[in-house]
């Protein structure tokens, strides 16, 4: 028995025209840039003149693991991905719990919270460079305010004053310099703290109020409803912050100075640095391939050991 044509023949590759313009991007910006750095990684070339471009094939690859630049960029930036993300973990949820707390004035809070992601730029972390400053910057004369009111208990305890105490150099120190830029970006917790918000509301209260009424407390209740709820949106900021602050660029090419002693060289600012400074354009894609191959097994291996406690089998008003 023959099949009935279709009378709309082509419903079936409507969806495949809609996407078209955004496939061919994907095409041209990004997977063809993407095969073009892969063969320029097996070169050197000066990206000047086509007469330096020679094959070299996996010479970058293999000259990485002696290369002291390599090794220190890598190293600051998977320190700063591991005090960046939890930190934004926290603050996003924290945000989402008070957020969730305000029924009446929910969208007004969650867009308070959320309009710091949209202001970001290189304005921005001018303001916070300026607001860091330590000698004149509001946020060490705030600290330099606390030190002087508590000189009089101090003295009354015959301790002493707070005179001898330091205020923090934040950006010109190799130590401080890190936290200053994770301090920097809790200010763009906002976008994390929508799909926490948006997970904690598809939950029905009713479970929580049954908890309550079965004795438990609020840490448990947290601890063994709302964690198991928002699992998938944890997940999903943990692998979208680690890919996001392993690719940091802007904060350490603005606010690098000598005097951190390359603590900000992270990791893009190193692959910046290679191919439009030093013009060294095969090493820098080299770079940035290891820096896919890196996330590519993260984002693997934290998915795979994450699956018993990641749970996407919730029903709207079910746990």
């Amino acid at each position: 028995m023959s099949r009935p044509r279709s009378p709309h023949p082509r419903r079936g590759t409507s969806g495949y025209r809609f996407a078209a313009p955004w496939l061919v991007g994907l095409v041209l910006l990004q997977l063809g840039p993407m095969i073009a750095a892969a063969g320029l990684a097996m070169t050197t070339w000066d990206g000047l003149s086509d007469s330096t471009l020679q094959w070299v094939g996996t010479k970058h690859f293999q000259g990485l693991p002696s290369d002291g630049l390599f090794s220190r960029a890598l190293a600051n930036s998977a320190t700063y991905t591991a005090i960046n993300v939890p930190a934004q973990l926290f603050a996003a949820l924290g945000m989402a719990l008070l957020v969730k707390q305000s029924r009446r004035h929910r969208g007004f809070w969650a867009t308070l919270y959320y309009l710091p992601h949209i202001l970001g730029g290189v304005a921005t972390i001018l303001i916070w460079w300026w607001l860091f400053n330590p000698q004149v910057g509001p946020i060490n004369r705030a600290i330099g305010a606390v030190y002087g009111s508590v000189d009089g208990p101090l003295a009354a305890l015959g301790l002493g004053t707070s005179r001898g105490w330091s205020l923090p150099p934040w950006l010109y120190s190799p130590a401080w310099a890190k936290p200053s830029v994770v301090i920097m970006n809790l200010w763009q917790a906002g976008a994390g703290m929508l799909i926490f918000l948006a997970a904690l509301l598809r939950g029905d209260d009713t479970v929580f109020e049954a908890a309550m009424l079965d004795g438990a407390g609020r840490p448990r209740r947290f601890w063994h409803v709302t964690l198991p709820l928002i699992s998938p949106a944890i997940l999903f900021n943990v692998v979208t912050g680690v890919a996001f602050s392993m690719q940091a660029f802007a904060p350490a090419f603005l606010l690098q100075n000598w005097q951190q002693q390359d603590s900000l060289l992270f990791y893009v600012l190193l692959i910046y640095r290679s191919a439009f400074e030093l013009h060294r354009f095969g090493y820098a894609a080299a770079l940035a391939w290891v820096l896919l191959a890196i996330l590519i097994v993260f984002t693997g291996t934290l998915v795979f050991l994450t699956r018993r406690w990641v749970h996407y089998d919730f029903e709207e008003g079910t746990l």
